[in-house]
């Protein structure tokens, strides 16, 4: 058997009142803290902002709350941050709601703490002048960061990067900076009001970081699958097995709530250990370009992307754990799913220039695949993915 890295650091409470029941955690941490989130849709409540708020007012943590996270935030939205709270001078910082809050929490914190220590070089510099990402074994910055992801997907609240938009080159990137958060609190309790297509981004989120790095092979930036991440990741995909059902139809339970909750955070942990690869890369123009959800964003070739295997007894594993007979099943279920969710128009000439951006900026991910890929067929998966959506 090869040898591996596993890297897992930060401590986890999951449970119901995870966060009430565990709430002496925050009397190491300081007196100070900012807090960021983002904007819940009208007729949501931030239940986690309302727990950590009651929490710092009994204890008498002084805190200022940040709620203007982007979607897929870019920098300047991290600079922005900064600049509202740099001269709070906070001792930690907790991020609470879905990926791009999380990912924002952790970006401020490595900002904040750059600036604290080099005033002299620049927002970019502090977060993607230090190497490549995934090669680090530490947390590179002094201030904690406390996580309660509020939507079930992006798996941040375990993991060590952040990814952030970078309007000058036109796509996402992750922060070569590592930062686990050092304590997270996962509580179903906080998606249960979560709108459907929330979920539904969410949990295709989730399902995309297992099966990507279930499958990948070693490029040259990052590692290989391994048995410890592949066998996590299929306790997960166990679990969407069983609630899947239930999530196309909107019956979920409370106990349905609990299993996407831990699915999402079980795949956070694989997908730290070998990084996510086509799917992913391909979803970048969405995002991007229409503002759609991550999640839907790179969940919608999933399916598309495992038909094209031409060895299907690759991914026969993964097909089946999921609760499919084959690559079609899956592909029909991922499009019932996320075509609820998804409006926009695309034509071929798009498809075509994000074919050659693909081509161009995401070797790694095509170094990654078991098997090998041309223009043509990220070509051809751009295409049977979004066909729905390509204007005549």
């Amino acid at each position: 058997m090869e040898g591996f890295r596993f890297d897992v650091q930060t401590c986890l409470y999951f449970g119901r009142y995870a966060v009430k029941e565990h709430q002496e955690v925050f009397d190491d941490f300081g007196k100070k803290a900012v807090i960021v989130t983002s904007k819940f849709a009208e007729g949501c409540e931030n239940t986690g902002l309302r727990d950590v708020s009651e929490i710092f007012e009994e204890k008498g943590i002084e805190y200022k709350i940040i709620d203007y996270t982007m979607t897929n935030p870019p920098v300047e939205n991290i600079k922005e941050m900064y600049e509202d709270t740099k001269d709070f001078q906070s001792d930690f910082i907790v991020g609470i709601g879905g990926g791009s809050a999380l990912d924002a929490a952790k970006a401020l914190a490595q900002l904040t703490d750059g600036k604290r220590k080099t005033p002299e070089k620049s927002e970019l510099d502090i977060f993607f002048g230090n190497g490549k990402p995934y090669d680090n074994y530490r947390n590179m910055c002094d201030i904690p960061v406390i996580t309660l992801p509020t939507t079930p997907g992006t798996g941040s609240e375990v993991t060590g990067g952040a990814v952030l938009t970078r309007n000058d080159i036109h796509t996402k990137i992750a922060m070569n900076q590592w930062l686990y958060p050092v304590v997270s609190f996962v509580d179903p309790r906080y998606i249960e009001e979560s709108p459907l297509f929330l979920l539904d981004t969410g949990v295709i989120d989730a399902l995309a970081h297992g099966v990507e790095s279930y499958i990948r092979q070693k490029d040259h930036l990052y590692a290989a699958a391994n048995v410890m991440n592949r066998g996590i990741s299929r306790i997960a995909f166990q679990l969407f097995a069983e609630f899947k059902d239930h999530l196309l139809a909107d019956t979920l339970t409370a106990e349905d709530y609990d299993k996407i909750a831990l699915a999402s955070m079980i795949q956070g942990v694989a997908f730290m250990q070998s990084c996510t690869c086509i799917p992913h890369g391909m979803g970048y123009p969405l995002s991007h370009y229409y503002d759609i959800c991550h999640g839907l964003s790179c969940g919608i070739f999933l399916g598309e992307w495992l038909k094209n295997f031409k060895d299907q007894t690759l991914i026969q594993d993964v097909i089946q754990d999921c609760g499919f007979e084959n690559s079609d099943e899956f592909a029909d279920y991922v499009r019932a799913l996320t075509n609820r969710d998804v409006n926009l128009e695309v034509t071929d000439s798009e498809i075509q220039q994000w074919s050659d951006q693909f081509m161009e900026q995401q070797v790694w991910r095509i170094e990654s695949n078991p098997e090998p890929l041309t223009r043509e067929d990220i070509c051809t998966i751009y295409g049977r993915a979004l066909a729905k959506y390509i204007k005549k």
